[in-house]
Formats: C-alpha cells, sequence, structure tokens
C-alpha cells in the first residue's frame, strides 16, 4: 500500500485535513486552489448564499469544465480511494447543512 500523508486545505476559508498518497500533495493543494478561485468568482457574481449552495454549484461547474475538456479521469485512483473520498465529502456537506441551519435558527 502506498505510504499516505495529511495535508490541510483550505476551502472557502475553512481548513480540512486531507489524507491523500504521497507526492500528491501539491496536486490537491491545486485542487483546493481552483475549486477556491470558483467560490469567489461565483461570490462575487451572486453575492450572498449558502455556504451550501455555494459549495454545490461550485461542484457543478467544475464537472462541467471537466466535461468540457474531455479529460478521462486520472486512472491513478482506485475504486476505494473514490469511495473514501465521496464519503468524506458527503460527510462535510452533512456537517455544512447543519451548521447552515443552526445559524438559520438563530
Amino acid at each position: 500500500m502506498a505510504e499516505q500523508v495529511t495535508v490541510k486545505i483550505t476551502i472557502n476559508g475553512t481548513t480540512y485535513p486531507v489524507t491523500c498518497i504521497k507526492g500528491e500533495e501539491d496536486r490537491l493543494i491545486e485542487s483546493s486552489k481552483e475549486v477556491n478561485k470558483v467560490i469567489e468568482d461565483l461570490s462575487s457574481v451572486s453575492g450572498m448564499v449558502g455556504e451550501s449552495r455555494l459549495l454545490a454549484m461550485t461542484s457543478l461547474i467544475l464537472a462541467d469544465k471537466l466535461i468540457d475538456n474531455k479529460k478521462p479521469i486520472d486512472t491513478d485512483f482506485n475504486n476505494k480511494e473514490i469511495t473514501e473520498f465521496i464519503n468524506w465529502f458527503g460527510k462535510i456537506a452533512t456537517r455544512m447543512n447543519k451548521v447552515a441551519k443552526l445559524l438559520e435558527n438563530k
């Protein structure tokens, strides 16, 4: 099994520890920068929107860019890594929704 390292990335002002394969740290950091660029662009256009909605819109824009470029997904990822990422992202989205609901109730 490849050695794994944890990298702290910041997305929309929140820092997350993310585990990746050693050597992929720079790519992960660059990916987070791309996500933040889209978030900044959306924020400047759409004003105040909830974080969950903002991240969903960001995901759609990045997926659309991937489709437009018709680049195949990196085949170095295995199903376990993809599943782990999807589960991690789902947990983050659930937490963000809980925080958003708490803020809405204040």
